[in-house]
């Protein structure tokens, strides 16, 4: 998922320190190498969207450590946010020698923070910007995540992310510059409320999540925040929110940017929901179970497959290929052998699949549209994501959606996936006339009054680039049958069967200095994303409250390792030496991050890896400022390509 703002830990001490360093701050810490006394041998563009104040010091930061060498002359561009996104996405993006800065928001899994970024399916789509493609590391991608023995072993699956972390350290078509600590800033009109570790879905899980007993109310009397709980939660109101960003879709298969899911996430709802530490409970789904695992692997679906061309490197299929035959490689193949849907249900029916997942809906959850959800509507929201903006991340699993009766959906893995249980559900579920629209067009610019689901809101107005506005779905599902009609649920009585906020209004304001205006205007009840030196502002003051989390997030930088020099891995490698992390962190950040000395946050460590103390032991002189080491490396790629 690609990010906008910033994210980190909740156990950080944060300090004070010197603020407003910007990009002259790396003249203490970087002096000048053995660089040409005339013109610098490398012409480096740097990309960053030009509305995240902090992400564009931060760049800004590692262009100036990179000059102070006298080997880079760099240039930085900024863009808006949204035509930051659609240029990056390009698949064309990395032949132009670029290096983007952006930002990722992953989940509990680690493989949402390798995988995204580096594993070639994912090209094009979030995050690999740059087209790394590596059999190698595809092929440590997959062994940490897939195969019986993984899905089997948590031991072995830890160690084998070990060896993932250890290879992008050498291939470095990375750099993760630091880990944020993800912050939301209110008045104290609004009660019960908590930061999320995930952005985008900030909004929904604040506003109503029972997994964590969470709910947040709107009392604009004297009482401060600190002075109620439960039993003083007051009913309807509206809270008023600034968001960063004009969302790109109310589509969730066709749109990745945070913003976008924000909006779509008190709309949308789906078979599963955790809880702050990444433990799953049923949802939608009133109960689910593991029914069966083969130990199997892709190539046992030869038998399924059918052949097709292959035109300029891509088979020529229109629908979703769901697998493409290990032995073929339309890189290189005139034909190759690929699995479809049907090849996919002709499979099932021989019991050839990795995994059956069995979930039985919960009968009488109604869609904004007054219809029941079924197992129909369910198996159209999957395949909805058929060649979809997220299918990479889906189909690099799921193999089928099945309808076994009305409140029955098996759910198939290719292989045995050790993230089966969280990445098999469709993301979003939708009434099946939904679902079975054209691409993009669950969104009322496109035609649709509003998009459908079974959340807590409906979509009430849209104004492009203006505002959002919400109200509350009076036949909520939770609300209609009772929080204690869950079964896993036992919080306070005084827990409410839903949020209690009548309306929720947002309002898209780019900028970070006007959000924070908004707020301290009493326009907006609630922002997050500001930049750190207004966070350390309204820290200190008593009409306001800033809650920071340990957040699934980082920021990071990327190589366009297909284009000369750059892939030359010593130059990848010396540039990583020249990003510094430390100061980064000090003196842009205002020590509201931690230096990102692994690519794994804490919230993935403990399935991520086998001894992160360890990890960190190992990779950290890797991830060192390190002038030295990177003027020797640079030397070196000068010399060999005589430049």
């Amino acid at each position: 998922m690609v990010r906008n703002t910033k994210q980190s830990r909740p156990d950080m001490k944060r300090r004070r320190l010197l603020q407003g360093a910007g990009a002259a701050g790396i003249t203490a810490i970087a002096g000048c190498l053995g660089g040409s006394d005339d013109e610098a041998t490398f012409d480096v563009t740097m990309e960053v969207n030009a509305d995240n104040d902090d992400r564009v010091q931060m760049v800004e930061l590692i262009a100036e450590s990179m000059e102070q060498t006298g080997y880079f002359n760099v240039d930085v561009e900024t863009f808006e946010w949204g035509d930051y996104v659609q240029r990056v996405l390009d698949t064309g993006y990395g032949d132009n020698g670029y290096l983007p800065c952006i930002g990722l928001g992953g989940t509990f899994s680690p493989h949402s923070f390798c995988e995204a970024l580096h594993h070639s399916d994912n090209h094009g789509q979030c995050c690999n910007l740059v087209g790394v493609n590596i059999s190698e590391l595809d092929e440590a991608l997959d062994a940490a995540r897939f195969g019986a023995d993984v899905a089997e072993d948590d031991e072995l699956r830890r160690e084998r992310y070990d060896e993932v972390w250890n290879m992008l350290a050498d291939v470095r078509a990375s750099s993760i510059t630091h880990f944020d600590l993800e912050a939301g800033v209110v008045n104290t009109d609004v009660h019960g409320y908590r930061h999320w570790p995930f952005q985008q879905t900030l909004i929904g899980n604040f506003m109503y999540l029972p997994t964590e007993e969470q709910v947040t109310w709107i009392d604009r009397s004297d009482a401060t925040p600190d002075e109620t709980d439960l039993s003083d939660l007051q009913e309807g109101d509206t809270i008023r929110i600034g968001v960063a960003e004009n969302p790109v879709s109310f589509d969730p298969p066709y749109s990745t940017d945070t913003t976008s899911t924000i909006a779509q996430d008190l709309i949308f709802e789906t078979l599963t929901r955790n809880d702050a530490e990444g433990v799953l409970y049923p949802w939608l789904a009133e109960s689910y179970e593991l029914v069966e695992t083969n130990d199997i692997q892709r190539v046992d679906y030869a038998d399924y497959m059918e052949t097709v061309s292959v035109e300029e490197g891509v088979p020529d299929h229109d629908g979703q290929i769901y697998i493409t035959h290990p032995e073929d490689n339309p890189a290189e193949d005139d034909e190759v052998r690929i699995l479809t849907r049907d090849g996919a249900a002709a499979a099932i029916e021989d019991g050839v699949f990795g995994m059956q997942y069995r979930y039985t809906l919960r009968e009488g959850v109604e869609f904004h549209d007054g219809t029941e959800m079924t197992a129909e509507d369910v198996v159209a929201s999957g395949f909805r994501q058929e060649n979809s903006d997220i299918s990479a991340q889906t189909f690099n699993s799921t193999l089928y959606y099945d309808e076994v009766d009305e409140y029955t959906v098996d759910i198939y893995a290719q292989i045995p996936d050790a993230e089966a249980e969280r990445n098999l559900p469709p993301g979003a579920v939708m009434p099946k006339e939904y679902a079975e629209m054209e691409a993009s067009a669950v969104d009322p610019r496109q035609g649709v009054d509003q998009p459908i689901g079974t959340g807590p809101y409906e979509l009430a107005d849209f104004e492009e680039q203006q505002y959002i506005e919400y109200s509350k779905f009076d036949s909520y599902w939770v609300e209609q049958m009772g929080v204690d009609s869950i079964d896993w649920f036992d919080g306070p009585s005084e827990f409410p069967d839903g949020p209690v906020i009548d309306t929720v209004e947002m309002s898209i304001v780019p900028e970070n200095s006007s959000r924070s205006a908004a707020l301290q205007s009493d326009e907006i009840d609630m922002t997050y994303g500001l930049t750190t030196d207004t966070l350390d502002e309204y820290d200190e003051s008593d009409d306001y409250i800033v809650d920071s989390v340990e957040a699934g997030g980082y920021e990071y930088i990327q190589y366009p390792l297909n284009v000369e020099p750059w892939d030359d891995e010593r130059l990848r490698k010396a540039v990583n030496h020249l990003v510094p992390r430390q100061s980064i962190v000090d003196n842009v950040l205002n020590g509201w991050a931690r230096p990102a000395w692994t690519d794994i946050p804490s919230l993935a460590q403990g399935t991520g890896t086998a001894d992160y103390d360890a990890l960190e032991s190992e990779i950290k002189p890797k991830n060192e400022y390190d002038p030295e080491r990177a003027e020797e490396l640079i030397e070196e790629v000068i010399e060999d390509h005589d430049l």
